[in-house]
């Protein structure tokens, strides 16, 4: 349909002037790019989100829309929603949302990066050996019945 694609590229031309974003192909299908990530295409006449959270579940509820996977069209990949051309009226504002989800995803990559060098293990308390000893030895030649970890007062 070229009222579908048309609406795309008016998306995916506003998307690239105002907020930075890419145009690539997923799969050899159009889609927009943010440093390189897709987080929306155009396939089979409709378009597909990467959301999370109450984005994805409201897109979700939309007539028509599922899951979707962007190498297989019969599957559905976690986070992606295809939302039908009969919805193309939202696809903007679904757009914008998928670009604030990949934006969050982005800083919590860069926010959870693991440190360069594992932080200081702080010394095990002291304890002295011979009385852990005798409480284990007295324990075994009980039967175990007796074992007590703490501290005798």
């Amino acid at each position: 349909m070229a009222n579908a694609r048309s609406r795309y590229d008016i998306i995916a031309g506003y998307l690239e002037h105002t907020h930075e974003v890419g145009s690539g192909l997923l799969y050899g299908k159009p889609c927009l790019l943010l440093n390189g990530v897709p987080f929306a295409a155009f396939a089979q006449d409709a378009m597909a989100f990467r959301l999370h959270g109450r984005s994805l579940a409201q897109a979700l509820a939309l007539p028509g829309a599922r899951g979707w996977d962007p190498l297989r069209a019969d599957r559905a990949a976690p986070g992606w929603v295809w939302v039908p051309v009969a919805q193309s009226l939202r696809w903007d504002r679904l757009a914008l949302d998928a670009l604030r989800c990949a934006r969050e995803a982005a800083e919590r990559r860069v926010s959870y990066a693991v440190p360069t060098s594992p932080p200081p293990v702080a010394a095990p308390p002291p304890s002295a050996p011979a009385s852990l000893a005798q409480r284990a030895a007295a324990a075994l030649a009980a039967g175990l019945r007796t074992l007590t970890l703490a501290r005798p007062s």
